[in-house]
């Protein structure tokens, strides 16, 4: 199989996994056909593909006042990949990032209540979903359903006339048709078969695409270089870290984070850099030449594959990695 498609199969499964839109049965049925097309097929190229929205975002709760976002587009107007993306700015100090983690490792929960990393949270996690609102502007929900219908064939192999009669059955009932459609690999031949007619049309894009992902790659190079600095620093600290005693663990591990904490706010300000002045132009050139495409090919990629939307939800995800403290513990 060529590798151009199975390039295409990871970029879309990376962006349908930021795509928080379906629910219920649709997003089943997504997960279901990812999971098993990851295991099988995706896993080799998937690295390339922007990084998961962090789990952990739902239990951090808001230190000094840190200054408003400023929005470059006015609220009434349209929204653009652009605008989105420039309201990521300005990213919280690294103090911020320190005072934030010690009461938070402390159990300070009123001095959580009034960190900025909480306002901070929250405004990405808008501007994600904003993300996906840009090509639904001015459209009917009728293109919507249709799109989202869409989406479940392309991940499921089922067709409409199945999601809607597993959408009349019990969950148990679901459970156990879906079970036997996987089993029988009908989702992955579906994929497969997609991805494969898709390569056709979008193979003249592919010297612009090889220019986006070079641009990725360099800003994924900024996190692995800063990854390593902060596994250095935290090879320091190693022998103190590996206690599960709370109070014993967490002076250290907020030293390291001392250290840490402005290589990595540093690198997410790198990375939005090239990616917003670099990468986000080449995505829209190629999104221009998918406008023409999806007029011709009404299917389920030529709607997924949007590399400026791809663009924008990677940076925000990255840009979430200043509420983390990476770990390093020896295998």
């Amino acid at each position: 199989m060529k590798k151009f498609t199975l390039l295409i199969l990871a970029i879309i499964i990376g962006s349908f996994t930021a795509n928080a839109q379906f629910g219920g049965l649709i997003e089943k049925a997504a997960k279901k056909a990812q999971k098993k097309t990851e295991e099988k097929i995706i896993e080799k190229t998937t690295e390339k593909v922007a990084d998961k929205v962090s789990d952990a975002i739902s239990d951090q709760i808001p230190d000094e006042p840190i200054e408003e976002p400023v929005a470059e587009e006015a609220p009434d107007e349209p929204l653009t990949y652009e605008g989105i993306m420039r309201q990521i700015m300005p990213i919280p100090t690294a103090q911020q990032m320190i005072s934030y983690k010690k009461a938070q490792l402390n159990g300070q929960g009123l001095k959580m209540m009034s960190s900025p990393i909480m306002k901070y949270q929250m405004k990405v996690l808008d501007l994600l979903g904003k993300v996906y609102q840009v090509p639904y502007q001015g459209a009917d929900s009728a293109q919507i359903v249709d799109d989202s219908y869409k989406f479940a064939e392309f991940y499921s192999g089922l067709s409409r006339e199945e999601i809607d009669m597993l959408s009349q059955m019990s969950e148990e009932e679901q459970e156990a048709y879906l079970q036997e459609h996987y089993q029988e690999g009908q989702a992955e031949a579906a994929m497969l078969e997609q991805a494969m007619e898709a390569s056709k049309y979008l193979e003249p894009l592919q010297p612009t695409i090889d220019r986006w992902t070079a641009v990725g790659d360099r800003a994924l190079k900024v996190y692995e270089e800063a990854d390593a600095q902060c596994a250095a620093i935290y090879k320091k600290y190693a022998e103190n870290l590996t206690t599960e005693d709370e109070d014993t663990r967490n002076p250290y591990l907020l030293k390291y984070y001392e250290e840490a904490a402005p290589i990595i706010r540093e690198a997410v300000v790198r990375a939005y850099e090239i990616r917003l002045n670099e990468q986000l132009p080449i995505a829209m050139e190629l999104e221009e030449e998918m406008a023409k495409i999806r007029a011709e090919h009404q299917d389920a990629i030529s709607v997924m594959l949007n590399y400026a939307q791809l663009t924008v939800s990677s940076c925000l995800s990255e840009s979430l990695k200043i509420i983390e403290i990476p770990e390093y513990p020896e295998e």
